[in-house]
């Protein structure tokens, strides 16, 4: 299902791609989206695993952005050089408004981590794609937001994706 389709007052987990398309004004339907959660529309959902993610890659891109980092491994490069990682303040501000803004922030716990096995069992998911659709169905919420392909085979929930990438 297309992203602009998800109805009003739902409560839906979002991935971090869609967090990072959205901040990067590469899709105008995350975009949208996000500004939808953030007025209360819908209720978006963000497991701190997938928040602590965008977290890492925004740092990365605003280190990216100053021309500090080259070539592959950034963050090899990056964990190498903490003068860096203090001077980086524009991921800091754009993490502070995402908490701030509409969306619940949902903690894994210890059970997640075993539904989260067991989902990687049956669907071949990587580790933190297993934990949010664990979190998700420990939390029954059956609608679930990501530009991931890997979700398109997952039966039981509703997967809404941007198609504007």
């Amino acid at each position: 299902m297309n992203l602009i389709d998800v109805p009003k007052n739902e409560n839906i987990i979002i991935d971090a791609n869609i967090l990072i398309y959205a901040n990067n004004k590469s899709s105008i339907q995350c975009l949208d989206f996000v500004e939808r959660c953030a007025r209360k529309e819908t209720f978006g959902i963000i497991p701190t695993h997938i928040l602590a993610e965008v977290m890492h890659n925004f740092m990365i891109s605003e280190a990216r952005d100053i021309g500090a980092l080259k070539g592959s491994n950034p963050d090899k490069q990056l964990s190498e050089n903490s003068n860096l990682i203090k001077s980086l303040s524009r991921y800091k501000s754009v993490i502070r408004d995402l908490i701030s803004s509409g969306f619940n922030l949902e903690p894994c716990i210890r059970e997640d981590f075993i539904t989260a096995m067991v989902l990687q069992g049956e669907y071949g998911l990587l580790t933190n794609d297993a934990l949010f659709l664990a979190i998700a169905e420990r939390l029954r919420v059956r609608s679930i937001v990501s530009a991931d392909a890997v979700f398109k085979d997952i039966k039981g929930f509703n997967i809404y994706r941007p198609d504007d990438l």
